[in-house]
């Protein structure tokens, strides 16, 4: 059975890495051939048809794979309605037809997505998961198989199905509702929208000019929230995510320390405390002294963050500890003690922040918070590229830098953040 957690975090299809070696075309030709010798077709397909199905199978291939080449879920997920591939290179009844076959020939594990119910796993029963989430898909032991015997290894397959870049770059999703991920919406390409497009091609233009080891680039795409807000103005949300949902960003830190840029060692540059550090520019108060904003009176820095975490996310104080956030807090803090409920916490973070009493009342929560952390982070990236020829790859607050390249980044990281907000960051490197 699959883990839940596993499934949560597959890494989305986008249908953008074709088989590129021959190795690749040769894995290809042999899923198709086993595929098609269990298709029961009427007639033919004609030559145009053939050939688009040829590469369908390809690029699905491709983004299993990639999937599975991620080790922490090996998931890949894509929604099975035809709204879904409106925009997709991979067309619905292509998907559908591949989808059916792999499985048939136990070359796919799929999951099937729910809307809106309970889940249950019984005996004899197809198994399904969280209400509201797209069906999941991943390699079988027969395919990887496959994979191996036509010369490609687990390690390599980004480098036989290489990404393309996104021609789509700015995506604008609805308010999320509840644990339900807000839809993506259609809205006008005005000059804005095409601005901040130019914006993030000409980033991944730039970025893909670099050899990297450790990881592929498969380009970035900026994702702003709460698009359907009264006065929405692409001032929400707006973080760079990797174009697949996956890359580099969602590696662990012990993977993502391998990285090598051009060859080089690579480091992490992070403001300390981000959303709370913007919150005092907003309020116009200086930061304070201590070198761990979060360092607060007696209470963990991890309990602490938590609590500005649900009240940012919530744009109110949490009356108590919800069961998840409380198995979060124990898993990574031990010190954590069953007197610091979220009341407690509230108290010793007013008596330190006395501005954040203000919070409820205020149309301050965590999209506006993001979208001038996004700002802060794209400066930073737009500087190093146009002036100085160093690239910089996103990670939400921080960027990944040559190492040659930290105290340069720092620089401009802190100056991007005074001209959003008017203080000096605390900053801080990792790796």
């Amino acid at each position: 059975m699959a883990e839940f957690k596993e499934i949560l975090e597959a890494r989305y299809m986008t249908f953008s890495s074709p088989p590129t070696t021959n190795d690749a075309l040769q894995l290809t030709s042999s899923v198709l051939d086993l595929i098609q010798s269990i298709e029961k077709r009427k007639r033919k397909r004609k030559a145009n048809d053939e050939k688009a199905f040829r590469e369908a199978v390809g690029l699905i291939l491709g983004d299993l794979l990639l999937g599975f080449e991620q080790e922490e879920n090996r998931w890949s997920y894509h929604g099975l309605s035809a709204a879904a591939f409106s925009e997709a290179p991979v067309g619905y009844d292509n998907f559908k037809i591949t989808k059916s076959l792999m499985e048939k020939q136990s070359l796919i594990e799929v999951v099937l997505g729910r809307n809106h119910r309970p889940f249950t796993w019984e005996e004899g029963q197809e198994e399904t998961f969280a209400p509201g989430r797209a069906t999941r898909f991943r390699p079988t032991d027969a395919l990887i198989q496959l994979t191996e015997d036509n010369g490609i290894t687990k390690d390599t397959i980004h480098e036989h199905f290489i990404t393309h870049l996104p021609r789509k770059v700015i995506e604008v999703r609805k308010a999320s509702k509840g644990k339900l991920k807000g839809k993506k919406m259609k809205v006008p390409e005005t000059r804005q929208y095409k601005e901040l497009e130019w914006q993030v091609l000409l980033i991944n233009q730039f970025l893909s000019s670099f050899t990297y080891e450790a990881m592929s680039f498969g380009g970035l795409r900026r994702i702003f929230n709460e698009g359907d807000a009264p006065n929405f103005n692409f001032d929400r949300g707006g973080r760079l995510n990797h174009a697949d949902g996956g890359g580099y960003i969602r590696m662990n830190k012990d993977k993502r320390k391998l990285i090598k840029i051009d060859g080089e060692d690579v480091v992490e540059v992070d403001i300390n405390a981000t959303y709370i550090s913007i919150m005092h520019g907003i309020k116009q108060q200086p930061l304070p002294t201590r070198e761990d904003i979060y360092a607060i009176g007696n209470i963990p820095r991890e309990v602490v963050k938590m609590w500005f975490a649900i009240s940012f996310g919530l744009g109110r104080f949490p009356r108590q500890w919800l069961p998840k956030s409380l198995r979060e807090i124990k898993e990574k803090c031990p010190e954590y003690k069953p007197w610091m409920t979220a009341r407690k916490v509230e108290k010793v973070v007013l008596e330190y922040f006395p501005f954040m009493a203000d919070l409820p009342l205020e149309d301050i929560g965590w999209s506006k918070l993001m979208y001038l952390e996004s700002e802060i982070v794209i400066g930073t990236i737009l500087e190093l590229m146009s002036v100085h020829n160093a690239p910089a790859l996103p990670v939400y607050d921080c960027v990944i830098v040559r190492k040659s390249d930290q105290e340069l980044a720092m620089r401009i990281l802190s100056e991007q953040f005074y001209k959003q907000t008017g203080l000096v960051p605390k900053l801080k490197t990792g790796f």
